[in-house]
């Protein structure tokens, strides 16, 4: 076993070393030891030896950022007869030892001396080869069994970047279908305009490294030129099955990347020649014609990475020859559409930078995509993104985010006191206000439209229930990230008893948000100029709390746990948004350093459960709490189903201080729920959570009141 395991190591070592050589990392050194600078809480690692085993090292100028040198710590993981069957768990440890080397790797003086002082300012990035030579592993994508909630405790690391048999194969099957075109030609890899590699006399458009950020890319760029005509040719190579919807996208993004280049070829796994004519029908989309007949589309051949550990050469590498800086221009004729185009760099920051996707949304993508990083704030993730390439399969997954968010319905009731004397709610629409029984675009921003004209209506018989649902058009821009058409549903219920008026603002979109917010308005109004307000409209704001009583009162929703209604089989707390609140003149001192900062912090999953923001009291006074989440699973009636129960006073922590916003609840169902009534489930589960919300509201209030007459 001992020697099988050594010589899996070894192949291992041999197919990564096989890999750096193609991606222009020749030179790494390899198997060093490093003394551990913690050795008090790398205790269990190091044990009575307290040292880190390297296996890569390796640093080079980015050419992403001008100002930027990554050192790279690898670590070589090899199975020879398949990846274990506790993936989730081994790849755990995998990362947390890798972790703790990059810890320890930035206090090195042995690492400093390698790789010598630059100037420039120095980043450490991990990259961890997990590789199994099992033949029916070999496109397996092992980062779908990243963990969420990896504890790497006070180890401190910017990213990992994970390098699996799908993203092996893809990476080297790229480059050996690029060096048999113009076989005498040198592979050079083309490097994007991030907004951080503008500097002219530092701007290197290709070059021989390929750069951390794109080693699990699934768009690799790669250029190759001539020697005999200095015909330049562009090489695309994109890990995602052929559609026409792709097609078009990799054509915008040839456009950017490779302007006037002479030819422009780009492969995908399954293109079949036959689909040429569809591939022609796309080009006459385009207004350039002289840039499209350059594109020719091809089927790149998968290459067995398992062979690499049978090509092992000393093959010597002399220092590389200044990159010529060649400007690449383009044609300004092409639209930049989004459901068109694959952004990158300036073109996609703004994108992403829309509140709708949160710094957890990000998280999880990159996670996806095999890369763990431990930044919290959306104004740390950003920069990471800013030097990806999206392929289109990736982009889809975030606007399906960013889709799924926005259509999530969201909802705020509103209590008052009124007096309609002997006249029911409809009557009382109808002789007083009938303006309003009808709903206009009033409100609606000029690139939104009602569809149909939506009419207040008694629920049933009941004349004083009353609803009106309606839905609007959007025509999105080339700014947001979605573009054309797209439909958000809306609705509001008022309801009379008692004295009592309530209503219940049911929004989707921020558009529906603001017509619903402006016909309350309107009503709110009406009722005063007709003398009919006893008390004016309350709901629950953000403001009626203290610090620590607000997160108190947003974790009391736990207790629909003990519901006799439905049953929970189990609820935990997925997320929960929060920041330092920087009027308080003392604060813990590890809250200080939060102090200043433009983004909110997200924890989710086990950072949650162990976090000292929810247990104690000095903490909970500390904090500015927004939103929290909690994951449902549960059974009703015969059904069992998944889903997700946010509390948010959405809006509440801007980018300066917080300001008052209303309490919205919103429930939404698991994709993976197997609930096939949840609309049934759904009003159950509002039922019992309004409940609560009603119940601890009124003894927040009642002890408020206590306190106050003390």
């Amino acid at each position: 076993m001992a020697e099988d395991s050594v010589r899996s190591g070894r192949d291992g070592e041999k197919i990564a070393n096989e890999i750096l050589k193609l991606v222009g990392w020749g030179s790494a050194s390899w198997n060093m030891d490093i003394d551990c600078s913690f050795p008090s809480r790398h205790k269990p690692t190091v044990k009575n030896n307290p040292h880190h085993g390297i296996d890569i090292l390796y640093s080079y100028d980015n050419p992403l950022y001008h100002d930027r040198r990554d050192i790279i710590i690898g670590s070589v993981k090899h199975s020879e007869n398949g990846y274990p069957s506790s993936k989730s768990y081994e790849l755990t440890q995998h990362l947390t030892d890798l972790a703790e080397n990059l810890d320890c790797a930035k206090q090195s003086d042995n690492i400093l001396q390698l790789v010598g002082n630059s100037g420039l300012q120095t980043h450490y990035k991990g990259l961890l080869f997990c590789l199994s030579s099992l033949d029916t592993e070999k496109e397996y994508d092992l980062a779908q069994h990243i963990n969420n909630d990896i504890d790497f405790g006070t180890n401190k690391f910017e990213e990992i970047f994970l390098v699996d048999n799908k993203r092996a194969t893809f990476l080297v099957s790229s480059i050996k279908t690029a060096e048999s075109y113009w076989p005498l030609s040198e592979i050079k890899f083309l490097y994007q305009n991030t907004g951080k590699n503008m500097e002219k006399s530092q701007l290197l458009l290709s070059g021989k490294k390929l750069p951390i950020q794109l080693i699990n890319s699934e768009i690799i760029p790669i250029v190759k030129e001539e020697k005999e005509t200095g015909k330049i040719s562009c090489l695309i190579f994109c890990n995602n099955p052929y559609s026409k919807e792709n097609v078009s996208r990799l054509i915008w993004l040839s456009h950017k990347l490779c302007g006037l280049t002479n030819e422009i070829r780009i492969y995908l796994p399954n293109y079949d020649n036959n689909k040429e004519y569809e591939i022609n029908a796309v080009k006459q989309l385009f207004k350039d014609e002289s840039f499209t007949t350059k594109i020719t589309f091809h089927r790149f051949s998968k290459f067995d990475i398992v062979s690499l550990k049978e090509t092992q050469n000393n093959t010597f590498y002399a220092q590389p020859k200044q990159d010529k800086q060649v400007e690449l221009t383009h044609s300004t004729q092409i639209s930049d559409d989004i459901d068109k185009i694959l952004p990158f760099g300036d073109f996609l920051i703004p994108k992403l930078r829309t509140s709708i996707l949160s710094e957890v949304n990000l998280q999880d993508f990159l996670t996806r995509k095999g890369i763990v990083t431990l930044k919290k704030s959306k104004n740390d993730i950003l920069p990471l993104f800013s030097c990806l390439l999206l392929s289109p399969d990736e982009l889809d997954s975030l606007k399906a985010t960013y889709r799924e968010k926005e259509d999530k319905p969201k909802e705020i009731e509103r209590t008052a006191t009124v007096n309609l004397g002997s006249k029911t709610l409809w009557e009382t629409f109808n002789e007083l206000f009938p303006d309003l029984k009808s709903i206009t675009k009033s409100g609606l921003p000029k690139n939104c439209a009602l569809v149909g004209a939506p009419m207040l209506e008694r629920v049933g018989k009941n004349y004083n229930h009353l609803v009106v649902k309606y839905k609007i058009e959007k025509e999105n821009t080339n700014k947001d990230f979605l573009t054309g058409k797209t439909f958000h549903d809306a609705q509001m219920e008022i309801r009379y008893e008692n004295n009592q008026l309530t209503f219940i603002d049911q929004h989707t979109s921020s558009e529906t948000y603001k017509l619903n917010k402006n016909y309350f308005d309107n009503f709110q109004k009406a009722l005063k100029k007709n003398n009919l307000s006893v008390e004016e409209f309350k709901s629950i704001q953000f403001l009626d709390f203290a610090n620590n009583e607000r997160i108190q009162f947003l974790l009391s929703f736990l207790k629909i746990q003990d519901s006799k209604a439905i049953v929970i089989k189990k609820i935990t707390l997925d997320s929960m948004k929060f920041r330092t609140d920087e009027t308080l003149s003392k604060l813990p001192k590890d809250l200080e350093s939060l102090k200043g900062r433009v983004s909110n912090l997200n924890l989710h999953g086990k950072e949650l459960h162990d976090t000292i923001y929810l247990s104690e009291d000095e903490y909970r006074i500390a904090i500015l709490c927004e939103k929290v989440r909690f994951n449902v699973i549960y059974k009703y009636i015969n059904r069992d189903g998944i889903c997700s129960i946010e509390v948010s006073f959405n809006g509440a922590l801007g980018l300066k201080g917080y300001k008052d916003t209303e309490l919205r609840i919103s429930i939404t169902p698991a994709p993976n729920s197997f609930d096939n009534n949840f609309t049934s489930t759904k009003a159950l589960i509002t039922k019992e959570i309004n409940k609560i919300r009603d119940d601890n509201y009124t003894q927040y209030k009642q002890k408020q009141n206590i306190n106050d007459t003390i």
